[in-house]
């Protein structure tokens, strides 16, 4: 009888996690959308904006503003406190709402002041992922890596629908009809359907744990930098700020190839990034469970620098300029989120169960100070230099990782989450 149990309880769960995995991909979808679908107007909205200045002082003060927005990013460290504090369910819902509210404010700016407040909110809900916690708290350890990157492939789907969306709508404020309609219902989807996750319920249950666990911000930090693996913590937040100051290309790359391309051959380039965001997380989820977390992230720490190279220069090419800026694109988006991903699982891989939100917080605060110091920068240095130079100095950090994953990372490949002290 006790088998029998058993075995459906085991059907049972698996038949819920597909499910999952399922309306996850959907929310990934939303969460890559509102990533980049304004990323592909920075032309648009600059120009909008900064009518009366010239292209490169209008992108430089456009970076300024982004800069100040980017602070939203800040308190999503916030947020994951609160998924250690109230639930992975409870973060889960309110960013996904929170995600299609905020697009449906930057629909309503009218001004740069409207559009980085409305930005600020979106940028506060959209980049939690807290979905990663999700897939890593419900899979097999063997699992982590390839599961995490089944949902990035589904979730690609949101990028490559920014250059079709792109193409038919005229307006940049269209960019986010998408967000709004599939934000809100989702969010309302997930609430009435998702179940918290099992490992966050163990330690509900276990009155030991609950004794144990910090009841304050100050004691979860302490919890972590207490830990076992509290230095190769410290090299992930420094390898996610230089992570995070190349997020520059991400953002206004746009208007970079829009001095030397059309709208039409600028969205080839958006599809080329997207298939080849496929292309890596299919690579990423087949090979990271199987040779480790390491040697990718060397790899990926490699390809960055050489691809933004590849970009830079062919823009220039008096022939073959656009094939050669789709491979360095392409390129360069396969290891970017690549690298970003799997310093993310890794992460969660040396942080306790208690702590594990966070934890993940810390690691995107400390990328989001990157994006803001790197936007700031940025800005200077386009305003008499051009944004090629910004691209290359900063894509050159990636040099650094190298050697911080060589000396410092150890593998975390199959690590039991619930034994991490």
């Amino acid at each position: 009888m006790s088998e029998n149990k058993k075995e459906k309880g085991n059907r049972q769960f698996f038949s819920y996690f597909k499910y999952m995995i399922f309306i996850l991909i959907f929310v990934e979808i939303l969460d890559t959308y509102t990533t980049n679908n304004l990323n592909v107007v920075v032309s648009d909205i600059s120009s909008e904006f900064f009518p009366s200045l010239t292209e490169n002082a209008a992108i430089s003060f456009f970076q300024i503003f982004v800069a100040i927005a980017t602070v939203g990013m800040y308190f999503v460290f916030l947020n994951q406190y609160f998924a250690d504090k109230m639930g992975r369910k409870f973060l889960l819902v309110f960013t996904v709402f929170g995600m299609g509210l905020a697009s449906l404010l930057i629909n309503f700016a009218t001004n740069i002041i409207t559009y980085t407040i409305f930005l600020f909110l979106l940028y506060f809900f959209f980049n939690s992922d807290i979905w990663v916690i999700y897939i890593n708290e419900e899979s097999p350890s063997d699992k982590r890596a390839f599961y995490t990157n089944f949902v990035l492939i589904g979730g690609v789907i949101g990028a490559l629908l920014i250059p079709v969306f792109h193409d038919i709508i005229i307006n940049w404020r269209g960019m986010t009809y998408f967000a709004i309609l599939l934000g809100l219902p989702l969010s309302i989807i997930i609430f009435f359907t998702f179940k918290e996750t099992s490992k966050y319920l163990e330690i509900k249950e276990d009155n030991s744990l609950l004794t144990q666990k910090p009841k304050m911000l100050k004691e979860n930090i302490k919890k972590i930098f207490k830990s076992s693996r509290r230095k190769e913590f410290i090299i992930i937040l420094i390898i996610s700020l230089i992570i995070g100051l190349n997020n520059l290309f991400i953002l206004v790359g746009e208007d970079f190839l829009s001095d030397s391309f059309t709208k039409e051959d600028v969205d080839t380039v958006v599809w080329v990034m997207g298939i080849a965001s496929i292309i890596g997380y299919f690579i990423t989820g087949v090979t990271a469970d199987r040779i480790g977390r390491r040697p990718l992230c060397i790899l990926y720490s490699i390809l960055f620098p050489i691809s933004i190279l590849i970009i830079v220069l062919g823009v220039n090419f008096s022939e073959g300029a656009l094939t050669m800026v789709m491979i360095g694109a392409g390129l360069a988006n396969l290891s970017y989120w690549g690298l970003r991903i799997l310093i993310s699982i890794m992460a969660l891989e040396i942080i306790p169960t208690q702590s594990r939100g966070t934890g993940t917080g810390l690691k995107t605060l400390a990328s989001s100070v990157g994006i803001t110091v790197g936007l700031i920068f940025s800005s200077i240095i386009t305003f008499s230099q051009g944004l090629a130079v910004s691209f290359t100095i900063f894509s050159l950090l990636f040099i650094v990782v190298v050697f911080l994953v060589l000396i410092f990372l150890k593998e975390t490949k199959g690590v039991d989450l619930s034994k991490i002290e």
